[in-house]
């Protein structure tokens, strides 16, 4: 009896902990390259944030500084996604694809434009 009532106690709430644990796990700054369709490689950095809500936000740093308008990760799936759009020419980005743990691995649009992407997380493992 008490160890059915322990696993439904503890079943109750990982799920409220998932999420955050995940999300501080994506958290910092990753950079790499994509390759669009036709094209050559193109450098591509992003920051990703978690705000005071507990959300996933942050902006890209380059192939032009813009914050997102929209983020999302799944912890379950480990699936992410944002877009932004750069204030200075109108032109629109998506990025989708899953951390797979230091490398993010997907789809990066622009406008009409789409190729993929390979991000790795910076890691410090200083003094």
């Amino acid at each position: 009896m008490n160890k059915t009532l322990l696993v439904l106690v503890t079943s109750m709430f990982l799920p409220a902990f998932a999420p955050a644990a995940g999300l501080n796990a994506i958290v910092g700054t990753w950079s790499g390259n994509w390759m669009p369709e036709g094209g050559s490689p193109d450098a591509v950095t992003v920051e990703l944030r978690e705000d005071k809500a507990g959300k996933l936000t942050g902006k890209f740093l380059t192939p032009t500084p813009m914050d997102f308008s929209e983020a999302s990760f799944n912890p379950a799936t480990k699936a992410v996604a944002f877009e932004a759009t750069n204030p200075k020419t109108g032109k629109f980005y998506r990025l989708q694809g899953k951390i797979k743990g230091t490398e993010l691995v997907g789809t990066l649009v622009a406008n009409d434009t789409a190729g993929e992407v390979r991000l790795i997380k910076w890691t410090f493992f200083g003094p």
